[in-house]
């Protein structure tokens, strides 16, 4: 009879092991699960600062321009966020009697597409839209003053290439749009332009 007992006992502190260590294993699966999960949340959305620079056109003369963009990378599917576009250089407006030069200013919001990647490569269509001012300085002007404000619009194709962890460089070109462009001579054909772009975004 008090072998039986002792059976008995031992088989319940055996089953009692068995039923702490089933629900440790349970929980630190539930652990792992989290990490993965909360691992896998950080992952889908990442901040990315961006820097680039292009050739443009301005009343038919070449004009090279540089874009800042600040924003958020979701899934790796799209990113979206704000820019900023400055000339950085001048261009003569040939449209006036005297000497007048001219650049612009812009910011807005964006959207880049990732339809195609493959490992390191990816096909982007990034879409701004925004507005600016046209600056325009005479000759005897000690410095540019903002003559019109305008609306705009541009769409390209990008092919990037990962080249570390947080780095990313990209080539691309596309069409950028004006209006509400009408003073100096000027119109928004003189703005509306092809473009190239030399882009590098940092990732994390």
């Amino acid at each position: 009879m008090k072998n039986q007992t002792m059976k008995n006992s031992l088989k319940a502190a055996i089953l009692l092991v068995f039923a702490m260590a089933g629900s440790s294993f349970a929980e630190l699966a539930g652990m792992n699960d989290n990490d993965a999960a909360e691992k896998s949340e950080s992952a889908s959305m990442t901040a990315l600062v961006g820097l680039g620079g292009g050739n443009s056109l301005i009343a038919d003369d070449g004009v090279i321009f540089m874009t800042m963009r600040i924003g958020v990378d979701v899934m790796q599917l799209f990113s979206t966020g704000a820019w900023f576009t400055t000339t950085i250089e001048d261009v003569r407006n040939y449209n006036v009697d005297h000497k007048q030069m001219v650049n612009y200013n812009a910011f807005g919001a964006f959207v880049e597409l990732f339809p195609l990647r493959f490992d390191k490569f990816a096909i982007s269509v990034p879409i701004k839209i925004g507005g600016g001012a046209v600056n325009a300085m005479d000759k005897g002007d000690e410095a540019f003053e903002s003559e019109e404000y305008f609306f705009t619009a541009d769409m390209a194709a990008h092919f990037n290439y990962r080249l570390t962890k947080m780095l990313e460089v990209s080539v691309g070109g596309g069409y950028r749009m004006f209006a509400g462009i009408d003073k100096n001579n000027l119109d928004n054909m003189d703005f509306n332009t092809p473009f190239g772009e030399l882009r590098f975004t940092i990732k994390e």
